[in-house]
């Protein structure tokens, strides 16, 4: 049975989050993907420039773990473990860390980690979300095009696998939340 929704009048707040599970599950996916993407990296990152990242000890010790077990399905394991260790700190300021380690030998400032790692969570909610975080960075910035911006999140979608299509997908999508941000 189908279930009606009353719209609310202007200026009234919904009375219920009409958030679906299946989205709740598709943006949980994405940030996993994003997080499990990160640990392998990580792994296969020499131990130098690891401790330049400066990553907790706990992280630093389930890494070096990792990087030690030659059976896949071990691995495979230990990278779930280590995915679950970066979820509870500020994986997405690693992530930026790392990218801009490995594009220019450096680790960034905290300014800019701060402004990139702002961006990243934008990029992974409009992943993951969708059309709900679509509306919110829209309504949050009025001078935003948003056609385009779906547009970009349907081709990240649209291109399948991890390759480099996908890459460059979500990287245009994150130079077009840059300039708005």
């Amino acid at each position: 049975m189908r279930k009606m929704y009353v719209v609310p009048a202007e200026g009234e707040q919904p009375e219920e989050d009409l958030t679906s599970r299946s989205d709740v599950r598709r943006a949980r996916k994405v940030r996993e993907d994003a997080t499990l993407q990160l640990a392998k990296d990580l792994v296969e990152l020499p131990v130098a420039a690891l401790a330049r990242l400066e990553v907790t000890e706990s992280v630093a010790e389930a890494l070096a773990i990792a990087r030690g077990i030659t059976s896949p399905r071990a691995r495979e394991r230990q990278l779930r473990l280590v995915r679950n260790l970066l979820r509870d700190g500020p994986w997405t300021e690693l992530r930026v860390r790392l990218d801009h380690l490995l594009l220019h030998g450096t680790v960034p400032s905290a300014a800019t980690v701060a402004d990139r790692g702002v961006v990243e969570v934008w990029v992974i909610r409009l992943l993951g979300e969708g059309t709900p975080a679509l509306d919110e960075l829209v309504t949050s910035h009025p001078n935003a095009d948003r056609q385009h911006l779906r547009q970009l999140v349907r081709a990240a979608h649209g291109a399948t696998g991890g390759g480099d299509r996908r890459k460059r997908a979500e990287e245009k999508l994150a130079r077009a939340v840059r300039s708005l941000l």
